[in-house]
């Protein structure tokens, strides 16, 4: 029985995915189909948190979908193959270091330097460390701390959407904090 649906299944997916390999508007029958499936996949396997489930199941449609040329189906549905996707970006996401704030920073440099000019210096290696940084992520945080722009004024700065730049601030104050404990 399960066997009879999971082929209809991928019978059902092959018209789908044909449609999609034709006319690039056609793909979102598969998002409707698929979407909160994979969302749900990374919600309970990424802390229950919608931000990161939202931002992973948005890249694992765009891999899916930039390979979507030469994409053929096999005896199973799409959505296995949605899920090796995602797999794969869920590992990528858990190999990456944990985000922490700039205020974290400030509050890690006070507490570890028992008077101002620690602090200072500290500080001060942040900024080398922000000079280090690939010109876009410098940008980024720049708009960000430096000159208090939101999230959705940087986006429209830099044409891109807004989860693009929170993801690039979480992954540089990673990057940050990273360095400034590793300082020598």
């Amino acid at each position: 029985m399960k066997e009879v649906k999971e082929k209809n299944e991928a019978e059902k997916d092959e018209i789908l995915v044909k449609k999609a390999q034709e006319s690039p508007e056609a793909y979102e029958a598969l998002y409707k189909k698929y979407g909160k499936r994979v969302y749900n996949y990374f919600w309970y396997r990424a802390g229950r948190v919608k931000e990161v489930a939202e931002d992973l199941a948005q890249e694992t449609f765009v891999k899916a979908y930039q390979k979507l040329p030469n994409f053929r189906l096999r005896a199973y549905s799409y959505f296995s193959y949605l899920k090796t996707i995602a797999h794969n970006t869920l590992v990528k996401y858990y190999k990456k270091p944990k985000t922490a704030s700039l205020e974290e920073i400030g509050d890690i440099a006070e507490e570890s330097a028992p008077d101002k000019s620690e602090v200072k210096e500290t500080a001060e290696l942040l900024w080398q460390a922000i000079e280090k940084l690939p010109e876009a992520e410098k940008n980024i945080i720049l708009l960000k701390y430096r000159e208090g722009r939101s999230v959705k004024e940087i986006a429209e700065l830099t044409k891109k959407s807004t989860n693009a730049i929170k993801l690039v601030l979480s992954r540089t104050r990673k990057k940050l904090v990273g360095w400034l404990k590793f300082k020598p």
